[in-house]
């Protein structure tokens, strides 16, 4: 009877040859297409956003009452999504839109003295409450973005 060949004996245990491994595809990022607000930033905030923009730059199209409603249901979107986007930038979370501010405050401001008119001449000087509106709506969200920034560290880019 003989001896059975050692664990360590290397002659035992043939190692197998390195098999290659099959190409799988290596996966790139999903584009997320076109948005106007950076990745990251709230849906409730999107949403309050285009609402508003819908409401104000489809004015003349859907007349002021449907607009008015329109706005008026978009505003508490950004009234309660843009607080709570700030505080969660303190937190780290990526997106705080302070260009889609910045540019809802701007054309507003630049729409006023555009939408000014008199109901007849030599009357008294109006302004369609679009330009208002918009500028409020920008307004806003740069308002909260100071509290956005504070608390991050020196990033000032939220």
């Amino acid at each position: 009877m003989g001896e059975p060949p050692s664990v360590t004996d290397s002659a035992a245990a043939p190692v197998p040859a390195p098999q290659p491994e099959p190409s799988v595809p290596v996966a790139s990022p999903a584009k997320t297409g076109w948005a106007f607000t950076d990745p990251g930033c709230r849906t409730d905030v999107r949403v309050g956003a285009l609402l508003v923009l819908i409401a104000v730059f489809l004015w003349l199209w859907f007349g002021p009452t449907t607009s008015a409603r329109i706005y008026l249901a978009g505003c508490p979107f950004l009234l309660w999504g843009i607080p709570w986007q700030a505080f969660q930038a303190r937190a780290g979370r990526p997106g705080y839109p302070w260009k889609l501010g910045l540019a809802m405050a701007t054309l507003g401001g630049a729409m006023w003295p555009d939408l000014r008119y008199r109901e007849v001449p030599g009357g008294p000087i109006e302004v369609q409450i679009i330009a208002p509106l918009l500028l409020a709506a920008g307004l806003w969200i740069i308002l909260w973005w100071p509290v956005a920034v504070l608390g991050r560290g020196g990033n000032t880019r939220p």
